[in-house]
């Protein structure tokens, strides 16, 4: 094997991993700018459940100290509730811990809201506490996800780096050797020159 043919293949073998490498960069961060987009909606949902489950408080607090409110204002602050909390049960993977924490989080709230009795500032700061706590642990676990990239990423990264060694080593094994056959082959021309 000529130097030019080693050259081509190693030239060929770099171009065709450089290309792979692009692609399946350019992929994962277009999904990691889909993710994070997915990340800053969560966080509305999370603020807008937040903002709501006071607001239901407020109004129920309101009417137990006589303030005439109708219906209407607590009817509104439920319907927003309740598509926050839809928000955020259609975004997260229920089979994730993160994501379990916060759904107990939000089932207590739930259980808090059946009785409008219940809803008092104290219960409400302490599953707000826990509530906020499991939604730190969540954005903070999407976060680490983005950041580290897609599984499909991370072991294509592996496997393009491994296979680069690998490549490097046998394109040097492979011109080491064709430069020992070349010496051996001018020795034996010579030798032979030598004998005529």
């Amino acid at each position: 094997m000529n130097g030019i043919t080693i050259g081509a293949v190693g030239a060929a073998v770099i171009a065709g991993l450089v290309s792979l490498l692009g692609l399946i960069i350019g992929k994962e961060q277009k999904v990691s700018e889909f993710r994070q987009a997915w990340i800053d909606e969560l966080r509305k949902c999370l603020v807008a459940y937040l903002v709501n489950i006071n607001a239901v408080a407020d109004t129920v607090r309101l009417k137990k100290a006589g303030t005439p409110l109708d219906n209407a204002a607590l009817l509104g602050s439920y319907k927003l509730l309740n598509e926050a909390s839809h928000g955020i049960k259609l975004r997260i993977n229920a089979a994730e811990a993160p994501a379990q924490a916060l759904l107990k989080s939000m089932a207590d709230f739930d259980c808090l809201a059946g009785d409008n009795a219940s809803l008092t500032p104290d219960k409400i700061r302490d599953v707000e506490t826990r509530f906020t706590q499991a939604a730190t642990e969540l954005l903070k676990f999407e976060w680490n996800r983005v950041k580290r990239g897609e599984k499909i990423f991370v072991w294509t990264k592996r496997i393009v780096s491994v296979t680069t060694v690998i490549m490097i080593f046998i394109f040097f094994y492979v011109w080491a050797t064709d430069k020992k056959i070349e010496e051996n082959q001018k020795d034996q021309l010579g030798f032979h020159w030598l004998q005529l």
